[in-house]
C-alpha cells in the first residue's frame, strides 16, 4: 500500500465496460475499475446479499449504509469483528479472521482487511496470479450487471500488499469514495480517536 508497490494493471475493458486504471493517489497505488457513465454516482447498487461483509467486498453496500460497516459486522459476526489479528498503523487498516472463509471476485479467504476506506480480502499468491483469476470470475460472470456496482464512489481494487506479515499476498475488494469516510471508526473503539 506504499508508493513503492507495483501496479498491476488489468485488462478488463474487453470483458465488461468499465475503464481500468491505476488509482491516482500517491499513498494507495491499486488497480480500479469503475463504470464511465456521465451520471455513474446516480446508478442503482446491485441488490444486497443480505450479508453485510460480501455487499461491502462486492462493492454493493450504499454511500449511505457504509458508514456503519464496522457496527454491523460485529453484530452479524460478533466471534470475527471484535477482536482484530493484527492492527498496521501506516496505512491503518485491521486484518480479521473469519471462521469459514468468504467468496468475492473468485476468490476465497478467511482473512479480511479493513482500512479508512477499503473493505478487501487477503489472497495467497502474488497479484499476477490473482488478477488472472479476477478476469476469470468477471469472464464467466460478464452477463451479471456487475458493472452496476461500480460507479463513482464505488471501484474494485486489487494490488500487491508489502506489509510486514502480508508480503507476497494480493488484496482485493471495494474501495468506497467517499470523502471523510474512515470505516475503522466506531463508538466501541473509543481509544483509536485522535486528540487534537
Amino acid at each position: 500500500m506504499r508508493s513503492s508497490n507495483k501496479v498491476f494493471a488489468l485488462t478488463l475493458a474487453c470483458l465488461l465496460p468499465w475503464t481500468c486504471a491505476a488509482q491516482a493517489p500517491a499513498p494507495r497505488p491499486a488497480t480500479t475499475a469503475t463504470t464511465a457513465t456521465p451520471d455513474a454516482g446516480t446508478l442503482p447498487l446491485l441488490q444486497p446479499s443480505g450479508d453485510a461483509l460480501l455487499d461491502a467486498l462486492t462493492c454493493r453496500t450504499s454511500v449511505v449504509d457504509i458508514a456503519g460497516l464496522l457496527s454491523r459486522l460485529r453484530r452479524e459476526r460478533p466471534d470475527e469483528f471484535v477482536q482484530t489479528e493484527r492492527q498496521y498503523a501506516a496505512p491503518m487498516m485491521d486484518l480479521y479472521r473469519l471462521a469459514e472463509p468468504a467468496r468475492a471476485w473468485g476468490h476465497y479467504s478467511d482473512a479480511i482487511v479493513i482500512t479508512d476506506n477499503r473493505v478487501l480480502m487477503l489472497v495467497d499468491g502474488p497479484l499476477d496470479q490473482a488478477a488472472t483469476q479476477l478476469e476469470r470470475e468477471l469472464e464467466r460472470t460478464r452477463d451479471a450487471p456487475l458493472s452496476g456496482a461500480l460507479d463513482d464512489q464505488h471501484a474494485l481494487v486489487i494490488y500487491a500488499s508489502e506489509l510486514p506479515g502480508l508480503e507476497a499476498r494480493t488484496l482485493i475488494g471495494c474501495e468506497y469514495r467517499i470523502e471523510g469516510l474512515s470505516l475503522l471508526e466506531d463508538p466501541q473503539d473509543a481509544w483509536r480517536r485522535r486528540i487534537p
